[in-house]
């Protein structure tokens, strides 16, 4: 469905504002941008990061003719037997690998949404939206949508199969934000469907750094769309209508993710609806921003009725619970129990689990899924500290979704030529090499310069 690809152009010509307008197609694609660039946006000659580089021949194959023969083995020369390591370790620590770093995830990777929540996340094949009340789906504005548009989802993430026709369309005149009302209830066409509440309380400053889980069914980075994705990502913005999340170079979502829900963790335990996406960066990996439900409560419940949150179910998180955030979360009677930690978060073996410390964390702060300290991972096992050191086998430190931190054969960890930012280091990689620039040690600071070049020094 090629068509939806046109929407955003149309859009931009009759004068909507902000780069590009999310509305043809799956979340996390990564655009190949080493070659075509402009003489005038490529950096200084000596640059270490040279965007004229493009696609290198690869060295002459040897003549097989002349090459000198492969060396006779050694018939006495007999392998050292392997070193004895302890159950779970090998020559680099503690096992925990991963095969591959994935832009977005299947299934949520932060937030505890329930089965039926993950459901409520559905496609107006170009779109995204989500059902927020029986009847009721919140989507963007610019995506066009009049009545008759279908809205459709399913248990299958590939094939969204069960489908509502929009017999209303609401769109504020104040912000990239449409409530559509649907023909019949949602759980008349798929069972089990939870709709996710939309967040009530007034977000602050005190939300920058906290973990958000956007999801759509865009434009993925193998070239596909209208497959459901999810991505985590911190909440790095707040202005005065709109809430921003930073895909960090790494992943994000895209054409095709317009009107999808960006969630947020609400002060109740709750999995809450923060916003809608908008518009955000071209390279479908940078920071991207959503119209807020916070700012917007009395317009949307006009048609909605009171948002009504029953007690926050578990989802994935078990009775052992996790960190997040600085926050302790754990289930207990089929409800999510959260406390935001003064002091740190981390295991407490009276619990059994992961609950606030006063006292020292044996795990030193990381929980069970950990973070990478360099090249070496680190995470929690029932209270107990383990490591793997990545680079002493030849890997590479990850935070990898659905496993944690982990070691990845591959060197640049996901990272495309675009890069990243990591405090004022730019990070990108090329020909399968991981490069960085201490931009701080220029004077300068590290930012998005264009899809062309990604993120450098500035």
């Amino acid at each position: 469905m090629r068509a939806a690809l046109f929407l955003a152009p149309l859009l931009a010509l009759a004068g909507c504002q902000d780069a590009r307008l999310r509305s043809s197609g799956p979340s996390g694609l990564v655009v190949p941008t080493d070659a075509g660039v402009p003489p005038e946006n490529k950096p200084a000659v000596g640059d270490p990061r040279d965007v004229d580089a493009g696609p290198r021949p690869l060295p002459p194959r040897p003549d097989a003719a002349v090459s000198p023969p492969p060396p006779e083995p050694d018939a006495a020369a007999a392998p050292p037997p392997p070193p004895d390591f302890p159950d779970g370790q090998d020559a680099c620590g503690d096992i925990r690998v991963a095969e591959k770093v994935y832009h977005g995830t299947r299934e949520p990777s932060a937030l505890p949404l329930t089965p039926g929540q993950i459901l409520a996340v559905g496609s107006f094949n170009g779109c995204s939206g989500t059902l927020i009340a029986e009847r009721f789906v919140l989507s963007a504005t610019h995506c066009g949508h009049r009545r008759g548009a279908e809205f459709c989802m399913g248990p299958d993430p590939d094939r969204p199969n069960a489908c509502l026709r929009a017999v209303a369309v609401h769109e504020n005149p104040r912000a990239d934000q449409t409530i559509l009302e649907m023909d019949r209830d949602a759980s008349s066409v798929l069972p089990g469907v939870q709709p996710i509440p939309i967040l009530t309380e007034v977000m602050d400053n005190g939300w920058i750094g906290r973990t958000a889980e956007a999801a759509g069914y865009g434009q993925t980075e193998y070239g596909g769309f209208n497959t459901r994705w999810f991505t985590a990502e911190p909440i790095v913005r707040l202005s005065s209508d709109t809430v921003t999340i930073d895909g960090q170079g790494r992943r994000g979502v895209c054409f095709g993710d317009s009107g999808g829900p960006v969630m947020v963790q609400a002060s109740d335990g709750s999995v809450r609806v923060a916003g809608d996406l908008s518009n955000g960066d071209g390279s479908c990996v940078g920071r991207d921003n959503y119209t807020r439900t916070d700012v917007f409560v009395d317009w949307i419940e006009g048609f909605t009725g009171p948002t009504v949150v029953d007690g926050a179910p578990c989802g994935p998180v078990t009775a052992e619970g996790r960190c997040l955030d600085g926050v302790a979360q754990w289930c207990e009677g089929d409800e999510l129990q959260t406390d935001r930690c003064a002091v740190r978060c981390g295991f407490d073996a009276r619990a059994d689990g992961y609950r606030c410390l006063q006292g020292a964390d044996p795990c030193g702060g990381y929980d069970a899924a950990g973070a990478c300290d360099g090249q070496t991972a680190r995470w929690c096992e029932a209270g107990a500290p383990r490591a793997r050191d990545c680079g002493a086998c030849g890997e590479s430190c990850a935070v990898v979704a659905g496993v944690g931190a982990a070691c990845t054969a591959d060197p640049c960890a996901g990272l495309d030529y675009q890069g990243r930012c990591t405090g004022d280091t730019a990070e990108w990689c090329d020909d399968g090499e991981l490069h960085t620039e201490d931009c701080g040690q220029r004077g300068q600071r590290c930012g998005w310069v264009n899809q062309e070049i990604g993120y450098f020094c500035n």
